[in-house]
């Protein structure tokens, strides 16, 4: 059963979102908040899989309780469902660490497949989103980076969202190796950070941006 928080300030929308996710057979929600401070004292009792995270609602906003939830439950899957697409916001969200961003009038099947796939390890993007996050990011360079076999492996599943755990599972091969790998690709990738190396890395072609488009 994949346990979902919500949080929306707008009751309307917390009915619509628990509606629907109370639907499906393998999915229910298991609080409901207002705001971002409300959300982390839910979280301490919950135990939710997945996080539904509006933006802007009154005190703490969406950015700054996506980062102080991941910080306190690093295992959590934040999905940003928000009505905003403005660049900042965009990347600000992946930067906090958020495995999905998709807009408020995505269909409720494509929000149940999302919160399926962000529960599995993957990242959800909105299709309009992902151009953005591609065609918003510094000009990438055009050479070849010149990642192994392996690097490339490795970026492929991080690109999906993957902890490092979850990669060392997918590859067989032990999590320091994994930590290692990733060192390689943001330093060939002349990135900060992995949020920034799978844009940089989308971009260049090497790896195609996970895409909801209903």
């Amino acid at each position: 059963m994949i346990r979902v928080v919500v949080v929306d300030d707008h009751e309307l929308v917390r009915y619509a979102l628990r509606t629907s996710i109370e639907s499906e057979d393998d999915m229910c929600v298991v609080g409901e908040a207002t705001c971002g401070e409300d959300a982390l004292v839910l979280l301490e009792t919950s135990e939710p899989a997945v996080v539904l995270l509006d933006l802007h609602m009154p005190g703490m906003g969406g950015l700054d309780a996506c980062r102080k939830m991941l910080d306190a439950w690093p295992q959590l899957r934040v999905i940003i469902l928000t009505s905003y697409d403005e660049d900042e916001e965009i990347f600000g969200a992946l930067s906090a660490g958020a495995v999905g961003y998709l807009m408020k009038d995505t269909s409720p099947t494509a929000l149940i497949e999302s919160i399926r796939n962000v529960s599995e390890g993957q990242t959800v993007l909105d299709s309009a989103i992902a151009r953005r996050v591609i065609r918003g990011t510094p000009d990438a360079e055009t050479d070849d980076p010149g990642l192994s076999e392996r690097e490339m492996d490795v970026l492929a599943i991080m690109a999906r969202g993957a902890s490092n755990r979850e990669i060392a599972r997918s590859l067989w091969i032990s999590e320091p190796t994994v930590k290692t790998h990733v060192s390689h690709i943001l330093r060939k990738l002349g990135q900060g950070d992995r949020t920034h190396a799978v844009v940089d890395a989308m971009r260049r072609g090497l790896v195609r941006p996970p895409t909801r488009t209903e």
